[in-house]
């Protein structure tokens, strides 16, 4: 073979070489024509066990990571804690409770740079949890029973929990319990020990309906007697917090926690959010419309992991 025959031969086999192999299918060659890298997103999710992390995250993943999208949770103490974080840029999303995005992105240093993202997500429920040999079931009738010079002692899971804010914001649409009732800074652990051993009165707790926090509350028993060592008591809210509007819904809703033959034990509820700084939803529109969709999208899903009705959101239709 003659030298330049071997040169072309040697060019065309470099050029094919080169040359990357056309798709197989029209399918292959739109999937690679619209392959980009994936998109990580941290989300503010509270405790990496609770619902916000642990189910809704998991969920809305299922619906965007087909679409290059993935999300990943990042614990905090809490909502108050994941807002506080949104508000300062230290975080560009969060799945938080309404009535916390509703109080702080009011504040000046916060207002106007975070918005909330689609539908609601799932009920959180406020949890008023006591002893169970307690003997009244409503949280009014314990303040009102209280000795002169005496006040109410009452965990509310610390400064960077939702429950925290929202037991403030029960008690300043009730002066006369407000004065009554001393805030303890105790997480859950601690104060269902002081609450065991009468060094507290109750703990407050918003949580999902099915949270394994409030099946431990349920399940725990004396060895002894075999009966219940605590159970809810009665904390609905007035018609002052149901007035409360929140992106065409109410901010808050009574909810049953547990019903009887004669009488049903009922509480404050919010719903649960995705929250987004506002320069991250103009920045990048793409990012937070799969997020958005995803997470209605997973509706159904996260509704029956956290333990609600499937029509839980028409307690929050403003009436």
């Amino acid at each position: 073979m003659s030298t330049p025959l071997r040169l072309a031969i040697a060019g065309l086999l470099a050029l094919a070489a080169a040359t990357p192999a056309s798709p197989e299918s029209l399918s292959e060659r739109r999937a690679a024509k619209d392959k980009t890298e994936t998109v990580e997103v941290e989300v503010a999710c509270g405790k990496l066990d609770k619902e916000n992390c642990a189910v809704v995250i998991p969920e809305i993943n299922a619906k965007t990571v087909a679409q290059n999208v993935r999300l990943k949770p990042l614990a905090s103490k809490g909502s108050v804690e994941s807002v506080d974080g949104l508000c300062d840029g230290d975080v560009q999303v969060a799945v938080v409770q309404a009535d916390v995005l509703a109080a702080r992105s009011a504040r000046p240093d916060c207002a106007g740079k975070v918005v909330a993202l689609g539908r609601p997500l799932y009920p959180y429920e406020g949890f008023m949890v006591v002893r169970a040999d307690q003997r009244e079931s409503k949280f009014g009738d314990m303040v009102a029973g209280l000795a002169s010079g005496t006040v109410l002692r009452v965990a509310a899971g610390g400064s960077g929990s939702g429950g925290d804010l929202t037991l403030r914001n029960i008690l300043a649409s009730a002066p006369d319990w407000k004065q009554l009732v001393d805030i303890s800074p105790d997480g859950s652990e601690t104060a269902l020990n002081k609450l065991r051993d009468r060094q507290l009165d109750a703990f407050f707790v918003m949580d999902g309906p099915q949270s394994p926090l409030l099946q431990d509350v349920r399940d725990t028993v004396d060895p002894k007697t075999k009966q219940r060592v605590f159970k809810f008591v009665d904390l609905r809210p007035g018609d002052k917090l149901l007035a409360i509007p929140f992106n065409g819904r109410s901010l808050y809703a009574t909810v049953t926690l547990e019903s009887g033959w004669f009488s049903a034990i009922k509480s404050i509820s919010t719903p649960a959010v995705i929250a987004v700084r506002d320069d991250f939803y103009q920045k990048y529109p793409d990012v937070t419309a799969k997020i958005r969709q995803g997470g209605e999208d997973a509706l159904p899903a996260i509704a029956a992991k956290a333990g609600a009705r499937p029509d839980w959101a028409k307690d929050f239709e403003r009436r």
